[in-house]
């Protein structure tokens, strides 16, 4: 039974059918390049994709931590379906994962290969001060998805 979840896009995108200030389409040209975050895998060859700005706090969250980022998703739709095992893109990269409590003020964080996310996402919800975690691809800093802890306790 998994113990977390993962949450693609924590805040949603701007419901506006023309592209936010700043937004660049863009043809993918190299595999393994354009990490989409809303369905959380890699664009195609040949597929276009948004650049935009992101802010991964919901709710508004009043934090000194929030940090809007470029981030990458398909210009058409996508969803992420969800699986008990973590995203191709998120396990073959090099990412930060940032550690935050329920009043949105970080705790820390790790950076790691992407194949030893799982059981450090493990152990890091096993410290009940946390509340969640944000995971970026420690390189760019691109925000890549938020994980949750499952339990019928929080």
């Amino acid at each position: 039974m998994p113990t977390f979840a993962v949450r693609p896009l924590p805040a949603p995108l701007s419901s506006s059918p023309s592209l936010p200030a700043g937004a660049r389409t863009i043809v993918v040209d190299e595999p393994d390049s354009y990490p989409c975050r809303r369905c959380l895998r890699d664009a195609a060859r040949g597929e276009t994709v948004v650049l935009l700005s992101y802010d991964p706090f919901v709710d508004g969250a009043d934090t000194p931590y929030r940090q809007p980022g470029p981030i990458f998703v398909h210009a058409g739709p996508c969803a992420y379906e969800a699986s008990e095992q973590l995203p191709d893109q998120l396990t073959r990269r090099l990412l930060s994962v940032r550690r935050f409590g329920d009043d949105h003020l970080m705790l820390g964080g790790v950076v790691v290969q992407g194949s030893e996310l799982e059981t450090t996402v493990e152990g890091l919800l096993g410290d009940d001060a946390v509340s969640y975690l944000h995971v970026h691809n420690a390189g760019p800093g691109c925000f890549a998805a938020r994980i949750d802890r499952l339990d019928a306790g929080r």
